[in-house]
């Protein structure tokens, strides 16, 4: 996995690292060093960076001594086992090959698996996303519809009530397992997952004909079901949705890549409970959410 290093570069261009050139003016070596790792015995999201950034699952660390997790990315040659906390030694090189599309790099490579502990690793947060990339997808957007006598009731317990933050940006990814996974975040402290989605496939018939009274907005080429469960596979309560993939309806290429995830939930039965006098008939919400994928 490539990572720009801007300070190698400076570095460089001055003259205050010996850099150990190939003598046809190739790849150079810029930096060299060995240290020994603790690797926690699950990842988490974090950012890496590929042509552009993309979210994805990151070994949590803590080099030497240090008491705080950082992220790190792939380590050539680690045949990790989750629900294992490891200390490995491994070696970091810096790269620098201006014939490249991004000049400089670093590699990671295994030297040694010094320790493997079955356990939980302790204090590891939830996430390495910077808000400098979650603050950059949309916040869902939110809609319902309301057919019952006291329309004024439903509606204002609806916006009181949604199921989705809607000031948290809510992000699918795919975890290392290949499984569809989501987190939303509205800062550091306030996250929701990581959760798993257990997807399922359904036929537009099997879609309630409550939703075409809130038809999404966008050219719709899938739908099925996701269900949200927790790290031990158990379901979410009241977090599962029927859903709709959708293509931009405006998309200027013959084969565009889907871009939207309406997520929808048919909310009758719960309000005819909840609210026995209200009269009423239908409930159906809906969450708009891009893919990121």
């Amino acid at each position: 996995m490539k990572a720009i290093n801007l300070g190698v570069l400076v570095f460089c261009a001055f003259g205050i690292i010996s850099c150990d050139s190939n003598d046809d003016g190739g790849r150079t070596v810029t930096d060299y060093k060995e240290y020994v790792l603790t690797v926690a015995s699950k990842k988490v999201p974090g950012v890496l960076y590929d042509v552009h950034d993309f979210l994805s699952e990151v070994y949590a660390v803590k080099e030497g001594q240090s008491d705080g997790w950082s992220a790190c990315g792939y380590i050539d040659g680690f045949e990790y086992e989750k629900g294992y906390e490891y200390r490995i030694k491994i070696s970091e090189t810096s790269y620098l090959d201006w014939a490249m599309g991004d000049p400089a790099w670093t590699e990671r490579d295994l030297i040694e698996v010094i320790s493997k502990d079955k356990k939980d690793s302790e204090n590891l947060p939830s996430h390495f996303i910077p808000a400098t990339y979650y603050d950059n997808v949309p916040l869902p957007q939110y809609r319902y519809m309301v057919d019952a006598d006291n329309k004024e009731l439903i509606e204002e317990n609806l916006k009181g009530h949604s199921l989705i933050p809607l000031d948290y940006h809510a992000i699918l990814y795919r975890g290392e397992d290949k499984f569809l996974k989501w987190i939303a975040l509205k800062d550091n402290q306030k996250v929701l997952g990581p959760y798993i989605i257990q997807t399922k496939n359904k036929t537009p018939e099997e879609m309630p004909e409550s939703y075409k009274s809130l038809p999404p907005e966008a050219q719709i080429v899938g739908c099925g079901e996701w269900i949200f469960l927790d790290e031990a596979l158990d379901a979410i309560d009241n977090f599962s949705f029927d859903v709709f993939i959708g293509y931009a309806t405006n998309a200027k290429s013959d084969r565009p890549s889907a871009d939207t995830i309406y997520l929808y939930k048919d909310l009758t039965e719960h309000y005819q409970t909840e609210y026995p006098d209200a009269g009423v008939k239908t409930v159906v919400i809906s969450y708009a959410v891009p893919s990121m994928m």
